[in-house]
Parts: structure tokens; sequence; C-alpha cells
């Protein structure tokens, strides 16, 4: 249970610090005094979302603080959360005027999501919306699984589920990915081919170069060349040279710069006989081929277009760019065996989904009288003897709930069909139905701290006093704290809070005070009669509360 309660600059709160009772405890005020402030308090607590406007004019920072009386079982939470654990355990939530917020178990910083896990297990919070919250078939089906026992099932069915529905979005998103791969796929194979027809692996493009120009010149290539290959012949320079040389050598010339012109001779004697021999082979290894260049200018053609196309610079661009290409396609090959595993993957998450939802199903209908029969034994203490009550149970395609649609359906007059409750049920039959269920639900959870907010709205004389003497039992094996106006539930009760509303150095603040048993009557009377309490109400309080 709750030992204390503690709120710092929380709206209208500057500080409170509350020492809670175990058992019944009801919490009156007048309207507009701000009960439920202490109901936004609690919330926050079971990890709720945070929202600036929360933070108090006494400072930049708002806090809501709980101390628990901690159990043997927690002690296996804060192992698993590595958190340090005492046999008294403060949960707190800050928040500060950006809007942002912070948790801490025993002054561990934790996530909202491990405040909620352990909190869930400690306090339950129901406000008047969740009442009205009834006539969804969502929450008559989220209820009934708390009821059934099957919360667990349908949380690991619900974690299925969600792994499911992400298994099929990924494995559409690897079709649709092979879907656009396949359609580039048929334009890279098309350039693919375009490149590998230049035979990039035998044909070197710097030589075919060399080669295409010497097709294409062939003419003025022999006419030159045939001219140096006659450089040796009777009266050519190769003659000249050599008749400079003899000259030379019969003057036998002693002079340095006579002998380097006469080196120079001789060099060029030989490079005169070697370009007229290289010239005349050449002339002759030249063919006059013109299949040959028709095939060349083609292939060079090709060559220099897919550069330019892919704006590449060589034929060594062009062998990468085809390595990656081909990359692609295993890449491509790779995408269909993914998608393969994944389709078989997601038969078997199939077949194991809808075996689960089945199990589901089934678990949910073995319990279905059980409940209808403890429900209809709460409802007639709540004063509906003729309530005819029941779970309609039937099987519908697969969500993420399972293949269960559950609807409540209720009569609350004799000779009257059954129908569904949010077409039955009047605003105080949805709140005693409500109540019947919290309180089976808190008995099977054996949940230590419960807080109601008008949970008897719509009730009024002998029900009141009913829903009262049924809090009083439920306070017997939970901490009750009851948000009410209606002095047969107050009465009831085995200690009372008040909420006051009241204006400080001009500021208005709010304050809770324990009352004590004057006080109490004087409070009880005043939930009968208004603020005008008379002799005759302080009486029937006094009555009311014996």
């Amino acid at each position: 249970m709750i030992q204390k309660l503690r709120i710092s600059n929380f709206a209208l709160i500057q500080d409170l610090e509350l020492d809670l009772n175990d058992g019944f405890t009801v919490l009156t005020g007048e309207t507009g005094s701000g009960k439920s402030i202490l109901l936004n308090a609690f919330s926050l607590l079971l990890g709720e979302r945070a929202h600036s406007s929360l933070v108090g004019a006494y400072g930049k920072k708002a806090i809501v603080e709980a101390t628990i009386d901690a159990l043997p079982s927690d002690k296996t939470f804060f192992e698993l959360n590595n958190l340090d654990f005492e046999k008294t355990i403060i949960v707190r939530r800050e928040i500060v005027k950006d809007g942002k917020s912070r948790a801490f178990i025993n002054d561990s910083p934790v996530g909202l999501n491990t405040l909620k896990a352990f909190s869930s297990k400690k306090l339950m919070v129901h406000s008047q919306y969740n009442t009205f919250e009834l006539k969804s078939k969502n929450t008559q089906l989220e209820l009934y699984d708390l009821l059934s026992g099957n919360e667990e099932k349908v949380n690991e069915f619900i974690a299925l589920f969600d792994a499911f529905q992400e298994h099929k979005e990924a494995l559409s998103s690897l079709k649709r990915k092979l879907e656009k791969s396949n359609k580039d796929n048929d334009y890279n194979q098309f350039l693919r081919e375009e490149i590998e027809a230049l035979n990039l692996d035998e044909v070197n493009y710097n030589e075919l170069e060399g080669e295409l120009f010497k097709l294409e010149n062939a003419d003025d290539i022999r006419s030159i060349l045939n001219q140096t290959a006659q450089f040796t012949e009777e009266n050519g320079i190769y003659a000249s040279v050599k008749e400079y040389i003899f000259r030379l050598e019969k003057l036998g010339a002693k002079d340095k710069t006579l002998t380097e012109i006469l080196d120079r001779l001789y060099n060029l004697e030989n490079d005169i006989s070697y370009i007229a021999s290289e010239s005349s082979y050449y002339t002759d290894s030249m063919e006059n081929d013109p299949e040959r260049k028709i095939h060349v200018v083609k292939l060079w053609d090709e060559y220099n277009r897919l550069l330019l196309k892919h704006n590449l610079s060589s034929q060594l661009d062009l062998v990468e760019l085809l390595s990656n290409l081909s990359d692609e396609q295993d890449n491509l090959d790779a995408l269909k065996s993914l998608i393969t595993r994944s389709e078989k993957e997601f038969v078997l998450l199939s077949n194991k989904l809808i075996d689960f939802a089945e199990k589901l199903h089934e678990s949910r209908e073995r319990a279905r009288k059980r409940i209808a029969d403890q429900l209809k034994s709460e409802l007639e203490k709540l004063k509906l003897p003729e309530t005819k009550f029941d779970f309609e149970i039937i099987k519908s395609e697969l969500k993420r709930t399972g293949i269960t649609d559950l609807s409540m359906v209720f009569s609350a007059n004799k000779g009257y069909k059954m129908i569904g409750i949010e077409n039955a049920a009047s605003g105080g039959e949805l709140s005693r139905l409500m109540l019947a269920l919290l309180k089976i639900i808190s008995e099977e959870k054996k949940m230590p701290t419960i807080l109601f907010d008008e949970i008897d709205s719509g009730v009024s004389g002998d029900v009141a006093d009913k829903i009262g003497l049924l809090l009083k039992q439920m306070g017997i094996q939970s901490q009750l704290i009851v948000i009410s106006h209606l002095p047969q539930v107050a009465s009831k009760a085995g200690s009372h809070l008040v909420v006051e509303k009241r204006d400080v150095e001009a500021l208005t603040r709010t304050f809770v005070r324990v009352l004590n048993e004057k006080e109490r009557i004087h409070e009880v009377a005043r939930l009968m009669s208004g603020s005008d309490i008379t002799k005759a109400a302080l009486s029937n309080a006094k009555s009311l509360m014996n």
C-alpha cells in the first residue's frame, strides 16, 4: 500500500504531504476544489503523459512522490531492472516547465515503461471517463481478459501479432524492392550486354586507337614511308652522309669539334639506315583490309559512345562499371533468396499466430459462465436483483486482440431481453456494473491500492448506501481511495480527506486535510444539504455514520 503521498508545486498545490491509511478512505470537497489534481497526481505515478501546465507557480519543477510498502515479490523486479531494493520503495515523477519529465524508483532514474511496469502492479486508477468507456467493445474485452486471467496471454499474443505485422510489412517492402530491382535489372542487363560486347578483357583500346589511325591514314603513311625507304638508294641521303664521313676520315682531322661532328655523322648514318629499313618493313606489313577497317571503326565508335554515355574517361572505368552492374545482379539474386526465406518464416509465424488466437479464444470462452455468475452476484448486492447479464463471444477475423469479438449484454428489468450494455444500461447502472467489474478484478489481481473517481456517479438513496457497503468491503483487502459526492458513501469510509481551495497571498491554492470525527460529521452533512448545514442534516449525518 501507499504509506505517504508528497506533492510539490503541482497545479494549485504548493506543498502537500499525506499519510494514507489502509482500508477505505473517502475524498470529498466542493466542485472545483481540486480533487482532480490528486487524480492527475496518481496517474503520473502510473507513467501517464505529463504536461508543462501542471507545473505550479511556486517553482520551475513539479514533484509527485509516493512511498510504498515493498513486497517480497518486488525483489525480482528490482533485480531484473538493476535497481536497489529496500523495504520501503519511493516512486517519483518530476516535471519541468518545458514539458520534460523524469521518473525515479528509489532515486534511480527509470524510463516510463519501467515505471508503468512497476506501478501498474501497485496502483489502479479509475476515473469517471473510464465508466463511459465501458460502452466500448475494446474496453469490454480488455476488462474481460483481466477477469478471465488472460491478461498475460493477451500481452503475449499482442507481442506476437506486432511481430507478425512487422514481418509482413518487411516482406512487403522486400517485394516492392524486388519489383523495382527487376525493372532496374532489365535496364542494367541491357547496359551489361552493351559493355560486354566491347570484349574489354581481350581488346586493348589504347592499341586499337593506334590500329585505327594506321588504317585510316594508310595511303599517306605509305607515301611518306616509301620516300624514307629510299634514303639508302644511290644518290640518296645515306650516300651523301657516307661521302662526308669518308672525306673527314681521309682528312684525318685532329680538331675536337671536327671529331664530334664526325661522331654525329656516324650516328646519323646508322639512324638513316635504321629509318629506311623500318620504313620498308612497316610498309610491307601494312595490309589493305577494308573489312578490318570497318570493324575497328565500329568498335572504336561504340567504345567512345559508352564512355560518353556513362560520363567515363577510360577503359578501366568501363571495367569497373561492368563489375558494379554484375554486383547488382548478385544483389538481386541475394534479395530473391532473402524473400524466399522470409516467406517461409511468414508462413510459420502466421500459423503460430492463428494457433495462439484459437487457444486464446477457447480460454476466453471457458471463463464466460464463471465471470457472468460472479458479476450477477455482485450486481444483486448493488440493488440490481432482476439483472440478467452475460457475454456474447463469437469468432471474428484476426486482429491485434485475437479472433474474439465480445459484447456485454444486459437487462436490468424482469421480462426484457438482454441487449448490449451501450444501449441498455443507464448511467447509474453503468457505474454499478463498472464497480462490480473492478471489485472482481482487484480481487483477482490482489491490487494493493485502488483510486476511484466518482465510481458512484448517477446513483443515490439506498443504491448509494449499498455501493458504500461494497466499497467498505473492498477496503478490507485493498487500500481504497474514493472521490465521492455521496454522503452514503462517505459515511462508510474508515478515514476521510477533504479538498479545499483558498486564496493565499493573491494566489489560489488547493489544500488537503484529514478530518477528525466531528469534522467528518459536518462534511457528511454538507454533502447531504449543501453549504447551508441544518441541525437535521447533522443528525442524519451522525445516523449514517453510526
